[in-house]
């Protein structure tokens, strides 16, 4: 008696080989935070970090400051921005170096994502919630601002204005007379 059961054919149609071909070199993008390892392979792997950190370290010295906490302001989308996934690295970096642990650590930006809020938590990263930048600082804390306009700076040193609490802050930020020469400059 003839063989009538169904089996399936190991053929392939030309279209359907195409396809395979296309798909077989493709790669998964990479993680949000694979990205972020390798950029802080490459900061660590570069000379000028230990010239930042030293600065850094003299600064904590000189204010007898031992352990602080880091507010990072306006480091930007990691998910979407190269930079800012640097400037992570590099704030990642300083923690490691310095010995902050990442509980210490709290960040914000208006422009974070649901990935970039995960991002942060799986580094043990605590994201604020928006306040306009007016962080009243309650311990020594190093102000990381990496990407901030003059009002933010505005908000934070008003937030923070007495000479006790001003005391606590150590800015990692772009110079302040870059903003005064220009804003004195447009006035004038």
């Amino acid at each position: 008696m003839e063989d009538t059961s169904f089996a399936y054919s190991q053929a392939t149609t030309r279209a359907r080989a195409r396809k395979n071909r296309r798909s077989n070199g493709r790669r998964e993008p990479p993680l949000l935070i694979d990205l972020v390892d390798r950029c802080k392979a490459d900061i660590e792997s570069n000379g000028w970090i230990t010239t930042c950190l030293g600065l850094l370290q003299d600064a904590l010295r000189r204010t007898n400051v031992s352990c602080p906490d880091v507010l990072c302001l306006g480091l930007g989308s990691p998910s979407s921005s190269r930079e800012a996934r640097a400037q992570l690295a590099f704030l990642i970096s300083s923690c490691t170096i310095l010995e902050i642990g990442p509980s210490n650590v709290s960040v914000y930006d208006p422009v974070f994502t649901d990935a970039d809020k995960a991002l942060f938590q799986s580094f043990g990263m605590r994201c604020l919630p928006d306040t306009d930048g007016k962080h009243a600082v309650q311990r020594p804390t190093i102000l990381y601002m990496p990407h901030c306009d003059l009002k933010l700076y505005e908000n934070i040193i008003g937030a923070n204005w007495s000479e006790e609490q001003l005391a606590r802050i150590i800015f990692v930020a772009n110079r302040f007379s870059d903003y005064t020469d220009k804003y004195v400059y447009t006035i004038t």
